[in-house]
């Protein structure tokens, strides 16, 4: 599943995902000896999503060649995420920086899980921090964790010739290439307003002064995890953006996939450490009918013809991997959806991803239970 963005026969860096199942020193070595001079990106995916089709076996492979340095990218990682994810993401800031305005568009890359026994990610949020600090608030960082498997059994990643985990990478492209996204959002409120009254980091203890576990099962009148901590049901805490009273629509939520909980302290866990104490916040479930339903409007706007100098040379499409038919129990594949609504030949090509990054009321950010759809455009003068 090849996409070339230009007709010459060696490019630039080649962007590969890969599914869980491959060996990622044998894929580099495969490759290698095919383009044995070329640099070479990859990822583990839990699962690919082309033009043709969507699957999640563990043995597709996705790739994209950019050739040529009007739309290539220039790479730089931080292999210290271990040690640190605000730091780690620091690192990656300051490497861009010196050679990048904050304006440049960036795809950040990262690996998802760092480790599975206890059940410990990396936080994109806490990496992007560090990003931000460097590069500024407003720096356009799109991009997603990678994963292994819809089971979060791990990650890794192919850079400077070298299998690496906890790492980060930073694909930054040339001026003369900016992006657009369109996130596609799927969760809507099932609770009223509930405050965190006790908070350490990604783990919640206390809703309204009451254990969190003991909150959430009572709206939903069913046991949230099973007896070995994993989740019974796909459920996420949603923080507002804006007013507590305000019209506000799912793109007005910063939304938190609860990972795990604790039946002996009570607490919940969430993907990402970056909600605090007296937030206000409502549970939310995903709704199968507006994930499927929103990309049909959405995707064709974005990707309807366009009037101005700037030429869309690719599509990444960053889905989370709980959006996949076999974890979000419908019949439709959300993939297939995105798929059927573009209305252009643009290369395209996605991977079913942990977490996804971008821009939420102008500020890039993590997002849980989302579709992006990052478009890569050249500007033609």
């Amino acid at each position: 599943m090849a996409l070339e963005i230009c007709t010459l026969d060696t490019p630039a860096l080649l962007l590969v995902f890969a599914g869980g199942k491959h060996d990622p020193q044998i894929l580099l070595e495969t490759i290698t000896a095919k383009y044995p001079s070329i640099r070479i990106v990859g990822a583990s995916a839990a699962g690919i999503i082309t033009g043709e089709d969507s699957a999640y076996s563990g043995l597709e492979i996705g790739m994209v060649a950019f050739c040529g340095d009007k739309v290539a990218p220039e790479v730089y990682f931080a292999n210290t995420l271990a040690l640190g994810d605000l730091e780690g993401g620091r690192e990656l800031g300051r490497m861009v920086r010196q050679d990048h305005p904050s304006e440049a568009a960036v795809l950040l890359l990262y690996d998802s899980v760092r480790s599975v026994e206890p059940r410990q990610l990396h936080f994109a949020g806490t990496s992007i921090q560090g990003l931000q600090s460097e590069l500024g608030l407003n720096a356009s960082i799109t991009g997603g964790g990678v994963l292994t498997d819809l089971d979060l059994t791990g990650g890794w990643m192919v850079l400077d010739g070298a299998v690496r985990r906890h790492v980060a990478a930073a694909l930054v492209f040339p001026p003369s290439v900016t992006t657009e996204s369109v996130v596609l959002h799927a969760c809507r409120p099932i609770s009223a307003f509930m405050t965190i009254t006790q908070i350490d980091g990604a783990e919640i203890f206390t809703l309204d002064g009451r254990r969190a576990l003991d909150v959430i099962e009572e709206r939903l009148e069913a046991p949230l995890i099973s007896e070995a901590g994993h989740p019974n049901h796909i459920m996420t805490l949603g923080l507002k953006l804006g007013g507590q009273w305000e019209d506000a629509g799912p793109e007005d939520y910063i939304n938190r996939l609860i990972l795990t909980a604790n039946r002996e302290t009570g607490s919940v866990t969430l993907f990402e450490p970056d909600f605090f104490e007296g937030a206000l916040v409502q549970l939310m479930q995903n709704d199968p009918e507006m994930m499927l339903n929103t990309p049909r409007t959405q995707v064709e706007t974005a990707t309807s013809p366009r009037c101005d100098s700037v030429t869309p040379f690719l599509r990444l499409y960053i889905d989370c991997a709980g959006r996949a038919s076999i974890m979000s129990g419908t019949e439709v594949k959300e993939a297939d959806v995105v798929r059927g609504a573009l209305r252009d030949d643009v290369p395209f090509l996605g991977f079913y991803s942990g977490v996804e990054i971008a821009s939420l009321q102008g500020i890039s950010r993590p997002l849980d239970w989302t579709g992006v759809l990052m478009t890569l455009l050249v500007n033609a003068r």
